[in-house]
């Protein structure tokens, strides 16, 4: 949620809906936290009411740059949420190896996976994912397996491949097959909150 879910749009979520729900921040490059750039400092920033459930989406490609991330994220900014980024579609992002290029190396995802997870010690981490580059190259179901081996708490699948971007119809069949193979912690599914359904 790119340059919406920003502090102040989520101070406006939890004013309608309270402290119940999660409410996680704009995707940020591990590099740059790192790096300690401007930007990315202030798109892991939180606002004064959240003061607990602070809930960081983090994407990279290097394994060692996301475990040092994820250390600062949680020992000196205090994060109590991880989520993983493995499904961003933008071209800039796949050209370069990362979002939704990432499940196509099963071995690089399952390195950032448990580098990040040993990292966050007590601090629960969760991934996202789509249903694979295109039709022709799934990679949901590895995507499920590595992120429940690795020992994540909870998966979730945009049923959409990345060709697809934001368009076309999701794919619902491939939410069930997902937790028909992932059996030990919660599996999410979405397909975009603007699809709508014929009766």
């Amino acid at each position: 949620m790119a340059g919406i879910t920003s502090a102040p749009f989520r101070t406006l979520c939890r004013r309608f809906s309270g402290d119940r729900c999660l409410y996680v921040s704009e995707m940020i490059t591990a590099r740059a936290f790192v790096e300690g750039h401007a930007r990315t400092l202030q798109l892991a920033s939180f606002g004064k009411d959240e003061t607990s459930r602070k809930s960081i989406q983090l994407y990279g490609t290097n394994p060692d740059t996301l475990a040092q991330a994820t250390r600062m994220l949680v020992q000196e900014h205090g994060v109590h949420h991880i989520d993983m980024n493995f499904g961003c579609p933008v071209r800039k992002v796949t050209a370069a190896g990362g979002g939704a290029a990432i499940p196509v190396r099963p071995k690089l995802l399952q390195k950032i996976v448990r580098a990040v997870v040993a990292s966050a010690g007590a601090v629960p981490v969760t991934i996202k994912f789509r249903k694979g580059i295109d039709d022709a190259l799934p990679t949901f179901l590895d995507a499920g397996r590595i992120g429940e081996g690795e020992g994540v708490k909870a998966v979730a699948l945009h049923a959409r491949t990345a060709a697809q971007l934001y368009s076309g119809e999701a794919d619902w069949n491939a939410i069930t097959e997902l937790k028909q193979h992932v059996r030990t912690i919660p599996v999410l599914g979405n397909g975009d909150i603007f699809e709508s359904h014929d009766a």
